[in-house]
C-alpha cells in the first residue's frame, strides 16, 4: 500500500513539473517562431524584388525551408491560393495555423495579408518593411516575456507537484 502511494505522489510531483516545463516552453517557441516568421518575410521580400515568381510558387519555396508552424502558414496558404484570393488564403491558413503567436502577433501577420498581391512591389515591399518593424518589436517583447517567465512557470511546476505531494501525503 505504502509502494502504490510513493508511486502516484511520484507521478503527481511529475506531472505537475511536466506542466511547468511546457507552458514555460511555449514562451521559447513563440519566440522562435516569430523569429522563422521574421526570416520568412525578408526571403519573400527579396523573392518579390528580384524574381518575378507568382506569389503561390514563392509561398511553397518559404514553406519548404522553415519550421512546421510557420511552414504550413505558407503552405496553406499556397495551396489555397488556387480558390480564393491571396488576401482569403493569407487569413484562412493564419486562422487555422497551430502556433504559439498570441493575439497581437496574429493581428500583425494577418494584416500584412490584407495588401498582399492587389499593390505594385513598392506597396508590397514597404508593406513588408512595415510588418518586419512590427515583427522587431514583438520578438523582443517576446523574449523579455520569455526571461521574465520562463524560469516562474517552471519553478511553479516544480512548487506545485511538491505542494500537492505534501497536502496527499
Amino acid at each position: 500500500m505504502i509502494t502504490i502511494k510513493i508511486v502516484i505522489l511520484c507521478l503527481v510531483f511529475c506531472v505537475s513539473t511536466y506542466i511547468g516545463i511546457m507552458i514555460s516552453n511555449r514562451y521559447k517557441k513563440r519566440t522562435e517562431q516569430l523569429c522563422e516568421m521574421k526570416r520568412a518575410l525578408n526571403y519573400f521580400q527579396a523573392k518579390i524584388e528580384y524574381t518575378y515568381e507568382p506569389l503561390q510558387e514563392i509561398f511553397f519555396e518559404i514553406s519548404n525551408n522553415l519550421n512546421q508552424e510557420v511552414g504550413n502558414i505558407f503552405k496553406v496558404a499556397g495551396v489555397n491560393m488556387q480558390e480564393k484570393s491571396a488576401k482569403e488564403a493569407w487569413e484562412y491558413s493564419i486562422d487555422i495555423a497551430q502556433t504559439d503567436f498570441n493575439s497581437e502577433d496574429i493581428n500583425i501577420i494577418k494584416d500584412f495579408g490584407k495588401t498582399l498581391g492587389q499593390t505594385d512591389l513598392q506597396g508590397q515591399l514597404s508593406k513588408i518593411k512595415l510588418t518586419l518593424e512590427f515583427l522587431d518589436k514583438q520578438i523582443k517583447d517576446s523574449q523579455d516575456e520569455e526571461s521574465k517567465n520562463k524560469k516562474l512557470y517552471k519553478t511553479l511546476g516544480v512548487l506545485t507537484g511538491a505542494g500537492l505531494v505534501v497536502i496527499l501525503i
